[in-house]
């Protein structure tokens, strides 16, 4: 409370601050700013599509594999989008400490040849695999103290025109406009999860949300996102 400004990185953040006491006038929501997208080299382009094939929907996760970023359920209703999407295709990329229970989980689904787990992988192929998917999909929920506090991967999923699924816990609502640039979902409920992925791609609703995403991104490019810091200052 003696600091001059206090900076929370979501509104989410901003409302655990005021719960521990901490005086709402002094607190500024500033989200986290993200690189300008980067142009996809036709090398990592034409590898992604390799990996990709002729799949639909390209579903992908970024993130660390930890059970509140819900890898699990996607998993799970990856299950139950085959029969509605016999091409569906799967990538989870990065490592943690859920890598195994997640691969012995997609092999209990039968589900190894739509989905694919990577890690370790170059920079830019993760940007080309992103750029090349039609979602990113990650449905945060709170797994005992742990929380997403805004959701940086969303907005650089956006960057690249891909509209994005997001947990209703924490603060992916700061990233994701429900229903303009992709939409919240309930992580902790398989049903809500799915019903979301089909909502996403009826009548072409991920072109419209990636457009949207893209747009909206550009606000949290770190020249944008600076003037917001030297504002207070």
């Amino acid at each position: 409370n003696k600091a001059n400004f206090i900076i929370a990185n979501s509104n989410f953040t901003k409302e655990l601050a005021i719960k521990v006491g901490i005086n709402p006038s002094k607190i500024n929501v500033i989200f986290p700013g993200i690189k300008e997208p980067q142009i996809v080299q036709d090398k990592y382009k034409k590898e992604a599509e390799i990996i990709y094939k002729e799949s639909f929907p390209k579903i992908i996760t970024v993130a660390r594999l930890e059970k509140r970023k819900g890898h699990d359920k996607i998993l799970m209703i990856i299950k139950n989008l085959k029969l509605k999407f016999p091409k569906i295709k799967y990538i989870s990329v990065g490592f943690g400490e859920e890598e195994n229970n997640l691969k012995k989980l997609s092999k209990e689904l039968s589900i190894q040849d739509e989905v694919i787990f990577l890690k370790n992988i170059d920079e830019k192929m993760k940007v080309a695999l992103i750029a090349e998917s039609n979602l990113f999909l990650m449905p945060s929920r709170i797994d005992k103290k742990s929380v997403e506090g805004f959701g940086i991967s969303y907005m650089e999923a956006a960057s690249y025109g891909v509209g994005s699924i997001g947990g209703k816990d924490g603060g992916a609502s700061d990233a994701i406009t429900n229903n303009i640039t992709g939409l919240i979902c309930n992580g902790n409920e398989l049903d809500s999860i799915y019903d979301c992925v089909i909502n996403f791609f009826s009548d072409n609703n991920f072109i419209k949300f990636g457009e949207a995403a893209k747009t909206f991104s550009e606000n949290f490019h770190w020249n944008k996102v600076i003037k917001n810091y030297l504002k207070l200052i």
